[in-house]
């Protein structure tokens, strides 16, 4: 049998030391002071990764810390996504008696760092975050503090915490390849939200998909606050317009779905669609939409089982990743006749 492991956890002070500085100024990088240089605050972080470092959430439960609260941080609670997932963590957290602060971003940057360093003050125990960019530089120093975190649907692309996203590439390959077996050539992509990770992810997986198949990729990417009319209007106005269409999240596939019922486009007569994230009202539609569904509340009950295990310090002291499965819901707005549905 082998012996477990005897490799010392690094500390606060070893961090200091690496990084030539002293404890509390290590101390302070991690919660955010204002008064550490930005280049004071490279060399900690540089240490903090190269060493490993996870600041000790026993010590503050052992200290009196332990507010019995987290918090959540969403874009949007009238998306059905958030929505879900908020009710989702706060029946978690409620089984182990834990109270649950939301907050909305409203996918404004200073509005998430505003609310990150109210909850930290509040203080909460942790966060579950639905981040407004994977790359902010906020979240940095959030990630590397003394609150844990985890986060949904989008994971940092910096520094690592804990986190539960889905399989966003397979969703796509399913959805590509169910639109494929309809026979379908010119399958065009929208998209809105490219910044984020989970959009870039299906947007690849889709053009992976054709470019296997030698068909052409087309593209709609919509800024934030574009209109999706004029986009689709053009789009239809290609000599090769497309025969179906994928669509990355449910707010866009709902814009998108409007939008053709003005342009008099019928689905799935004209063209054939699919979207990524199924939602309640889509089985209600005529026609139905065929869409690749999250398991939305497992989302949210597997981010607090997540944080509630950090704040208790269990678990592994690496970050953990957890990848949820999608499934495909196969209605008609694919081209499938009412019997098929799933």
């Amino acid at each position: 049998m082998s012996k477990p492991s005897t490799v010392r956890k690094a500390t606060l002070v070893d961090v200091a030391k690496a990084a030539g500085v002293g404890p509390m100024t290590v101390s302070r990088t991690i919660n955010g002071h204002p008064y550490v240089s930005e280049s004071t605050a490279k060399k900690v972080r540089a240490a903090i990764r190269k060493l490993g470092y996870r600041p000790n959430q026993a010590a503050r439960i052992l200290t009196g810390q332990s507010s019995k609260s987290i918090g959540l941080i969403v874009p949007d609670v009238a998306d059905p996504f958030f929505s879900v997932v908020s009710r989702a963590v706060q029946q978690a957290a409620r089984k182990v008696g834990y109270t649950v602060w939301l907050a909305v971003s409203d996918g404004d940057i200073a509005t998430e760092k505003a609310e990150i360093e109210q909850m930290k003050n509040h203080p909460v125990d942790g966060i579950v975050l639905a981040p407004v960019s994977s790359r902010a530089r906020h979240l940095t120093a959030t990630a590397l503090g003394s609150i844990p975190i985890v986060t949904i649907d989008r994971p940092l692309e910096g520094p690592s915490t804990d986190s539960v996203e889905v399989e966003n590439r397979k969703g796509s390959h399913m959805a590509v390849e169910h639109l494929r077996s309809h026979r379908y050539q010119r399958i065009a992509c929208i998209a809105t939200d490219f910044h984020l990770r989970s959009i870039r992810l299906r947007v690849s997986a889709y053009e992976e998909c054709l470019r296997q198949e030698k068909l052409p990729v087309t593209k709609v990417i919509l800024e934030p606050g574009e209109e999706v009319l004029p986009a689709l209007k053009a789009l239809f106005k290609l000599r090769q317009k497309p025969d179906a269409l994928f669509i990355t999240n449910n707010v866009c596939t709902t814009r998108v779905i409007q939008a053709l019922q003005v342009l008099g486009i019928r689905v799935p007569e004209d063209v054939a669609l699919v979207g990524f994230d199924d939602v309640d009202f889509y089985s209600l539609l005529s026609p139905s939409i065929t869409a690749v569904r999250q398991p939305v509340a497992e989302i949210g009950a597997a981010a607090a089982e997540l944080l509630l295990n950090r704040i208790r310090n269990e678990g592994p002291s690496a970050p953990v990743a957890v990848t949820l499965p999608v499934e495909l819901v196969v209605r008609e707005s694919c081209g499938c006749p009412p019997s098929s549905q799933g």
